[in-house]
């Protein structure tokens, strides 16, 4: 077994599917999640356990590298949670989350006549994205059903929140305000991989932040401590790491090598062009069809055909 130096300990990325699941979705690290939503919520009163959801309802979600429904779950007031990370940028984005949302609500529904809604409970779609997907971005959006008319909130059934990571500023700990931004910075710094174990857990510990969310943060990064994976583990998140930098290398190539056509040419067929060469290149890799679509806005029946 190698033998890594304190002070040389990796953490993982935590944004890629595999490594975001053994963070936050396993028994062993729910506590990691229960944190992780109390920070993000914020509720009056704290969540204090959380049950994993089957997911087989949304079989769509399945299928998407990179866009993946990483967390469904509910607390002990049966609200439930739907925590989704995107690494690569998709269409119709805003539509698809709502979807989504509106389906994990659907799933209470109990059928017969006698059934009065009345069982019907808070949803929260939390969405962590590494990239920005609007023309003014925020680092953060709280979304509510809306009562146009009357300027409130018309019901809290419905929440999404969306967390754009590239909207962070912050370059050092102590920049941070709010919590959450915390959180995401840890995570960001996380995924960047230029930061050792003990680097981060030091950049923790001289913040102001309550000795309990600092517990928190030190368990999370224990937990991503790559040297104290089992083998098996090790080549699971290996593995997955292999696959996210081969979709980015290509997705980047392509965009490229399009652009350069598009400036040589001046013309939209630059544009298709590019989507063109980027669904090359990952069919290439072997990227199933339905990512390919969602990261070039072709059909699948185009994609087939290239």
């Amino acid at each position: 077994m190698e033998i890594v130096k304190k002070n040389e300990r990796k953490v993982m990325k935590p944004l890629l599917d595999w490594a975001f699941k053994y963070l936050f979705a396993t028994e062993e690290s729910k506590p990691n999640l229960i944190g992780f939503l109390n920070i993000l919520l914020n509720p009056e009163a704290p969540i204090v356990d959380v049950q994993f959801m089957n997911n087989e309802s949304l079989p769509a979600a399945q299928n998407l590298k990179g866009c993946v429904f990483d967390i469904i779950c509910k607390d002990t007031n049966e609200d439930r949670f739907l925590i989704e990370v995107q690494t690569t940028q998709t269409v119709n984005i805003v539509d698809r989350i709502i979807y989504y949302t509106c389906r994990l609500m659907d799933r209470m529904g109990k059928s017969g006549s006698q059934w009065d809604y009345k069982d019907i409970k808070r949803v929260y779609s939390i969405c962590l994205m590494n990239f920005t997907f609007e023309q003014d971005p925020k680092l953060r959006k709280d979304i509510q059903l809306y009562d146009i008319e009357e300027h409130k909130a018309f019901s809290d059934k419905l929440n999404i929140i969306l967390l754009q990571l590239p909207c962070l500023k912050a370059e050092s700990i102590d920049e941070c305000n709010a919590n959450y931004e915390f959180l995401l910075y840890l995570l960001r710094e996380m995924q960047n991989g230029m930061k050792t174990t003990e680097q981060l857990k030091n950049e923790v510990a001289q913040t102001n932040l309550p000795q309990a969310t600092k517990e928190l943060f030190y368990k999370v990064l224990d937990t991503a401590d790559v040297a104290s994976l089992s083998e098996m583990d090790r080549i699971r998140y290996e593995s997955d790491l292999k696959n996210y930098m081969d979709t980015m290398s290509c997705i980047e190539f392509a965009t490229v090598k399009g652009e350069e056509k598009g400036r040589a040419e001046g013309r939209e067929e630059g544009k298709a062009e590019e989507k063109n060469s980027i669904a090359k290149s990952l069919k290439a890799k072997g990227i199933d069809l339905t990512t390919i679509a969602e990261c070039t806005g072709l059909a699948t029946q185009e994609i087939e055909k290239l």
